[in-house]
């Protein structure tokens, strides 16, 4: 007995094209059911717990500091999601090294700036892989990114953290 007669049917009942996509429709299904029916769900488990860090911003205008309140939302630029609220904020004079006639440098003060460090509280998970503000949002020490409230933008480096 063959397989395929004349006509190109199998077993002389079903077309082998027709054959073939009625397998790969099987496939298809078996696998969306494996992946949203058996597969487990992303991890939701672990509880979320306060993490305070802190955020440094060198060299800001002082209107900058004027538009920071105790209280405010800080959201990630590039997400857009919030990442804590503000709960400290403190702010000193801005320096830098100044080259002297001498050849030596001293430590001078930038005139009409500030250093502000900023102390954010959130909600995030620790693991032994680092820490996750809202289970998406790393905290990885010495790293610069692009902060914003609703009242300013600016670049800060995440200082360190706390549990």
């Amino acid at each position: 007995m063959k397989i395929t007669d004349k006509k190109g049917k199998l077993f002389g009942k079903i077309n082998v094209v027709d054959f073939f996509v009625i397998v790969i429709v099987v496939v298809l299904l078996g696998g969306a059911y494996y992946k949203f029916g058996v597969l487990d769900k992303t991890s939701t488990g672990g509880t979320l717990q306060p993490v305070t860090y802190t955020v440094e911003v060198k060299r800001v205008r002082d209107y900058v500091f004027q538009n920071v309140q105790e209280g405010d939302e800080l959201f990630d630029k590039t997400s857009g999601k919030s990442i804590g609220k503000i709960v400290k904020v403190e702010s000193t004079p801005s320096t830098e090294p100044v080259l002297c006639q001498d050849g030596t440098y001293k430590i001078g003060t930038v005139q009409n700036r500030i250093d502000v460090v900023f102390t954010v509280m959130g909600e995030g998970t620790v693991t032994e892989d680092g820490c996750f503000i809202n289970r998406t949002y790393e905290l990885v020490r010495e790293s610069d990114r692009t902060f914003v409230t609703k009242y300013f933008e600016c670049q800060g480096k995440i200082k360190d953290f706390l549990v």
